[in-house]
């Protein structure tokens, strides 16, 4: 690109005037600031006649074509558009925000090169440096050359900041600001200029746009009936805006809520009925819902006027990879790049899903590429960064599953994370009668921003443990969680989704697949897994749940906890009642490509059969969780009365679950164990899989240690964890108390801690010392090795106990750790005297 010189700006001027044949007389701006208004109010019929008001003897005449233009393009008229910067020629090119349109014209209509002509002719003619109340050209400008692939940052610096500067006033440097943002992958800096631009234009619907594809939510204090999000607001001040009309239809589509998606997308073509997005986004629904004909007819709609345009696969391929559907997703992707092999945004969509399906060498040549011509694209940069780490990261193989982890971890925990994975894959293959189609991957980062961007390509994502891609796991490792959740059952769980996508090809919807995941769980442990609560208790007994085919709602809001435990008791209930092969045959129908419906009813009953008996099981399970209890928090005139006399309250209502949990709080605070225990023997017996967030089980234990119980605590304990592993600290306080137990109930124990704590030095002495007892040498080899590479203070008899543990089985490592225990302490007589044992080293 050359910057125009001086003597390229005269003779712009003195072509524009020849042209013009008359000294220039300004048309009223009132006309085209109308006409403006009129398109973002979406009365787009008068932004249209505004725009034809303009004359070429004024010398804003290329404002109004440009409007006109634009405004043809809204609404689809495409070879209208495509005549008009015919009319205007190569004299287009001397207004940016005109060439700009003319430009998109051309596109449209599948005009490349006459495009392409016209933007690096317009690249040639910069406008004049930016004053108040004139940046809209430089805006226009700098989009012009965004859509050139000149260097992001130039323009920024150049152009954008220089422009928002010289007019704060002004609309378009604040859009165009927040649009380069929003294309790189930083909502964050987006959300900034599309904020500070409402502040300016209130009610914009394209600030307002802005933000809601930033991710912001919109403040409580500004939500009303119909009003709650961005989003809304853009829409209530356009109703007809199609870029907001398609970001609805792709949340939607998002959330699986397909009719409604195409609903919206049916606004769009009232508007349009040639939108190539609209009708790309059709097709990729049509092809999620496996209807391959009609996905044909829109994909050949949405190539009417440009056969070859690269957004059509672009935006299927990104929706149907949304969709879990990867390879297809895949295949048209690389379709887009093909069309259009130096996009950032396809390469970065292409490369970024590959990784996730598993295909990781292309993944991040594609990413790479992508950073390489977009070095502003956060995404594509912090994905290139985290690679850089990964190399350094150990992989081991076991049993067709690949294992990554950074060293400091695989060294204190792979071991058993390999086992346990490869342990699921295998169960639940069997158990689903499949063989996986493609090897798989689990990657455990120690850093839930590393998780964030491996998983995401953004920091974030603070509420996830783990996501399954199909041949791919991401975690993020327990080192940054310790005692907050059990990394194991993440594991389990993200391993059954592996198997229920590769069995169904990626086909499940995500209530059954969660659903079976969290059945998976409390297949392998009762306290793995959700369970009954109160909560949910009284949501089946209402029969205030979503039916089984619109449970993917429940993931989409608040409801979402209760989605899951809603989802696995389904799953549950199928397995119960109609057997393991009918689970099979519904995910084989699936593979087939048949609705969810239908595959349930082919091998169960009718879906609204089916609704009624799932209830009365789920209201079966619910009835006997605590039938003797009132679960009812307390209203006010209750909690004033109880406040009067606590204990005499809780006498004359001894069912009423949350008040005598507050007097149990009470009690425990004053140390009154017995008076506490009693309280708490009651409630345990009226319901003794208690699983409420506030727990009888722990202060019972409490109370059992205050009353120096060690039985009872260890009891209260035990039974605490059986019902939710989760409980980090009953796990370490049962390590504490140790005792005269069998080996095998320490080594549960042990396993017990470790399941939340990977980290826990006691807990691989109590596995080692126990695994020796038992005469188990490969558990004690790794529980010791897991504890060295803890790096305890007895590093130096721990590898003595390793030599000694090893000296007949593996005589060359045994005697690589009398060396290592002799070189923690060189006068370690012990570890001398066993050196001495071994032969000369070659």
């Amino acid at each position: 690109m050359t910057w125009e010189s001086g003597f390229q700006r005269s003779l712009r001027v003195a072509l524009a005037m020849t042209a013009m044949h008359a000294a220039a007389i300004a048309q009223d701006p009132a006309t085209l600031d109308a006409g403006r208004s009129a398109f973002l109010k979406g009365d787009y019929a008068a932004s249209l006649e505004a725009a034809k008001k303009g004359t070429p003897v004024n010398d804003n005449y290329p404002e109004f074509a440009a409007l006109e233009i634009r405004t043809l393009l809204e609404t689809g008229k495409y070879h209208e558009a495509a005549e008009r910067a015919n009319e205007l020629g190569r004299g287009a090119a001397f207004d940016p925000e005109l060439a700009l349109q003319a430009a998109r014209a051309y596109r449209a209509t599948g005009a490349v090169e006459e495009a392409t002509t016209l933007t690096e002719r317009a690249a040639r003619f910069q406008p004049d440096h930016p004053t108040k109340g004139n940046s809209r050209k430089t805006a226009a400008y700098a989009e012009l050359l965004l859509d050139h692939r000149v260097d992001a940052k130039m323009v920024l610096e150049r152009l954008l900041e220089p422009a928002k500067k010289a007019d704060p006033e002004g609309r378009e440097p604040y859009l165009a600001l927040g649009k380069l943002a929003l294309a790189n992958h930083d909502r964050q800096l987006a959300a900034e200029y599309f904020r500070e631009g409402l502040k300016r234009f209130p009610g914009d619907p394209d600030f307002n746009l802005g933000l809601d594809q930033s991710g912001l939510e919109l403040p409580a204090a500004n939500r009303e009936p119909g009003i709650a999000s961005y989003l809304d607001l853009a829409l209530k001040a356009n109703p007809k805006h199609t870029a907001a009309l398609l970001h609805k239809a792709t949340l939607l589509t998002g959330r699986k809520a397909f009719k409604e998606a195409k609903d919206v997308l049916q606004q769009v073509l009232a508007i349009n009925p040639d939108h190539p997005e609209a009708w790309a986004d059709l097709a990729a629904i049509a092809l999620v819902q496996d209807d391959e004909k009609e996905a044909k007819a829109s994909i050949e709609r949405a190539h009417k006027f440009y056969e070859e345009n690269p957004r059509v696969p672009e935006i299927i391929g990104t929706t149907l990879a949304g969709q879990y559907r990867f390879e297809e997703g895949i295949k048209y992707l690389e379709e887009a790049r093909q069309l259009d092999p130096v996009s950032p945004s396809i390469l970065f969509e292409l490369g970024s899903n590959q990784l996730r399906f598993g295909q990781l060498e292309p993944g991040w040549e594609n990413v790479a590429q992508a950073h390489e011509l977009d070095p502003y694209n956060v995404a594509a940069f912090n994905l290139i960064t985290l690679r850089d780490k990964l190399r350094d990261y150990p992989v081991r193989n076991k049993e067709g599953v690949r294992l990554r982890m950074s060293p400091e971890d695989m060294a204190v925990f792979g071991t058993r994370a390999l086992n346990l994975a490869a342990r699921a894959k295998n169960t639940l293959a069997d158990k689903y009668g499949i063989k996986l189609s493609a090897p798989m991957m689990v990657e455990i980062l120690p850093k839930q921003e590393d998780f964030a961007i491996r998983t995401f390509g953004l920091p974030g994502g603070e509420s996830f443990l783990g996501v399954c891609f199909g041949p791919l796991i991401t975690m993020t490792s327990p080192r940054g969680r310790l005692g907050r959740s059990n990394w194991e059952s993440v594991l389990w769980h993200e391993m059954t989704h592996t198997i229920t996508l590769d069995a169904s090809r990626h086909r499940i919807p995500r209530w059954l697949s969660e659903g079976i995941s969290v059945f998976e769980e409390r297949e392998v442990h009762a306290g793995w897994g959700q369970g009954m609560t109160s909560e949910f208790r009284q949501r089946f007994l209402d029969g205030n749940v979503p039916s089984i085919t619109r449970l993917d709602e429940s993931f989409a809001g608040e409801d979402i906890m209760l989605g899951y435990y809603h989802a696995s008791l389904v799953a549950e209930y199928i397995v119960r009642t109609f057997g393991m092969g009918a689970m099979r045959s519904i995910l084989a129908d699936l593979s087939d490509g048949k609705p969810v419906a239908d595959a349930i009813a082919n091998h169960t009953k009718l879906i609204e059969e089916l609704d009624k008996s799932f209830l009365d099981y789920a209201k079966k399970i619910a009835s006997t969780y605590g039938p003797d209890l009132d679960w009812k928090p307390l209203d006010d005139e209750e909690y004033v009365a109880y406040r009067k006399d606590p204990a005499a309250w809780v006498a004359a209502n001894p069912k009423r679950y949350a008040a005598t949990m507050m007097l149990v709080s009470s009690l425990t605070e004053e140390r009154k164990w017995k008076e506490s225990k009693a309280l708490l023997e009651k409630i345990i017996g009226a319901e003794p899989n208690n699983r409420e967030s506030f727990n009888p089980y722990w202060s019972l234990a409490l109370a059992c240690r205050g009353l120096n119980d060690e039985e009872g605590e260890r009891a209260a304990l035990t039974k605490l964890l059986s019902i939710d592993s989760n409980v980090s600290d009953a796990a370490a306080r049962l390590l504490e108390l140790g005792g005269t137990l069998p080996a095998a109930e320490r080594a549960a124990q042990g396993d017990q801690m470790l399941q939340t704590n990977p980290f826990q030095e006691k807990a691989y002495r109590t596995l080692a010392a126990a695994a020796k007892e038992s005469g188990d040498t490969r558990r004690t080899r790794e529980s010791l090795e897991s504890l060295l590479a803890l790096e305890p203070r007895d590093a130096g008899r721990l590898h003595f106990d390793l030599a000694t543990l090893l000296r007949k089985s593996d005589p060359k490592e045994s005697r690589r750790q009398v060396l290592k225990a002799l070189e923690e302490n060189p006068r370690f007589q012990a570890a001398l005297e066993l050196l001495t044992t071994f032969p000369p080293a070659e």
